[in-house]
């Protein structure tokens, strides 16, 4: 018994600490570009709980360091809340994608060219 709820304890604490984010996307493997046709799959997917994160137009710059995303293209959001890491990556695996990439940014810049930058 006290082994049943010493698993089950550990198991609930490793689902609650599932990395949360305001955007992500797929990639074409580990530090590598974002795969636009598996996000793609999956904004189209409509029992996942995701939209795009930016208009039709609009791309994220991708920087090396500092805040928002590593590499530059469009990201999809949450529908409500944040979007769960780990529920994400497997997303991508589910829709032809090899890797996730994910980032948080509260001020967005957007430019004239419909690029967007983080300024967090």
């Amino acid at each position: 018994m006290h082994i049943f709820t010493l698993s089950s304890l550990i198991l609930l604490l490793g689902i609650a600490s599932a990395d949360k984010h305001d955007y992500c996307a797929c990639q074409y493997g580990t530090n590598k570009a974002v795969d636009p046709a598996a996000t793609s799959s999956i904004a189209g997917d409509c029992t996942l709980p995701y939209t795009y994160g930016q208009k039709d137009w609009e791309f994220w710059i991708g920087r090396p360091k500092g805040s928002g995303p590593r590499f530059q293209g469009a990201f999809l959001k949450a529908i409500n809340g944040q979007i769960d890491g780990d529920a994400f990556h497997a997303a991508c695996l589910r829709n032809d994608g090899h890797a996730s990439t994910c980032f948080n940014c509260k001020n967005h810049q957007y430019n004239d060219n419909g690029s967007i930058l983080c300024q967090d």
